[in-house]
């Protein structure tokens, strides 16, 4: 069993102590199969290395970052003819690692080498997004976490040009404190297969998992596994508002606010009165219109 075992690691560039993370991977991991590993560089994404790993062979991808770069090997996974044969494995080693808390996925090597050696893993929904890309041309891309239409691509656009010089959840803080004050809310036509409403928003969320942002639970009934999507819609919200209830979204509790709302569907289509910024599982990626839709059971992960 262990002979027939190819075992890629896409690993995110900017890792701290990266060297001695790759020396541990392979330890722990060169028992049981063939290992190749891939470091993303500016010219070289983790969507480029996973595809590249999966020319050469791999069936089990783990990828070794944050929630951007669990999306790219997402992506090369599920853009793969044999996507149904092919398994996930995921290290956090990012700033917000919010996808992972979803599923309870940590840094143990241990844990991760037992689900490979004995083949744990569970089928989770992802969702599909068409929408207009940062080069103005159509594009499509899948996620497993959240999507977030309004603040959360206007905050992911200056999280990206600016400088951290703290940890994770205090750049997010003040991140989002920023984007409060410079982004107002936007007119946006919403519809999905239950309803549809036309009103100035600040963001709507498309959550698959519970978390962003480093930890704020915004969608606190979504299950990786439901075959739905949750809708979130914030609407006129303040800065004040938010900070009053951030203790609320840190411990993953339903927003009580008139201008805060929430449901499920399994698609929807968003449109703005002019093109609003995106946020795909923590990455800017472009802008509305969009359309969106859960595929059920598309992507087994190791957990």
């Amino acid at each position: 069993m262990a002979d027939t075992l190819h075992i890629a690691f896409i690993v995110h560039g900017k890792i701290k102590a990266k060297s001695r993370l790759l020396a541990k991977l392979s330890e722990h991991f060169q028992s049981i199969g063939t290992l190749t590993f891939f470091t993303t560089k500016p010219d070289m994404c983790g969507l480029k290395c996973s595809s590249e790993a999966l020319g050469k062979g791999a069936t089990i991808l783990i990828a070794v970052g944050g929630d951007g770069t669990v999306n790219e090997v997402a992506n090369a996974i599920l853009t793969n003819p044999k996507a149904s044969e092919l398994k996930m494995g995921i290290l956090p080693f990012g700033k917000g690692n919010d996808f992972c808390r979803s599923l309870g996925i940590t840094k143990d090597l241990a844990a991760l080498r037992k689900n490979i050696l004995f083949a744990k893993s569970r089928l989770i929904d992802v969702a599909e997004l068409e929408f207009t890309g940062k080069e103005e041309t159509p594009s499509k891309r899948y996620f497993v976490n959240i999507a977030d239409v309004g603040l959360g691509g206007f905050a992911t656009q200056m999280l990206r040009t600016g400088k951290s010089i703290w940890g994770s959840s205090m750049t997010y803080f003040f991140v989002i404190l920023r984007s409060f004050l410079f982004y107002k809310p936007v007119k946006v036509k919403f519809s999905s297969e239950n309803f549809e409403f036309e009103s100035p928003a600040m963001s709507i969320c498309m959550a698959n998992g519970k978390y962003f942002a480093s930890g704020l639970g915004i969608a606190p009934e979504a299950k990786v596994d439901d075959g739905l999507l949750d809708w979130v819609f914030l609407l006129k919200i303040s800065v004040w508002d938010y900070l009053k209830k951030l203790p609320q979204l840190k411990k993953g509790r339903k927003i009580q606010h008139p201008q805060v709302s929430y449901g499920q569907g399994t698609q929807c289509k968003i449109t703005g009165e002019h093109p609003i910024p995106i946020d795909m599982d923590g990455e800017f990626v472009g802008f509305t219109p969009l359309t969106c839709r859960i595929m059920p059971s598309a992507l087994t992960i190791l957990a």
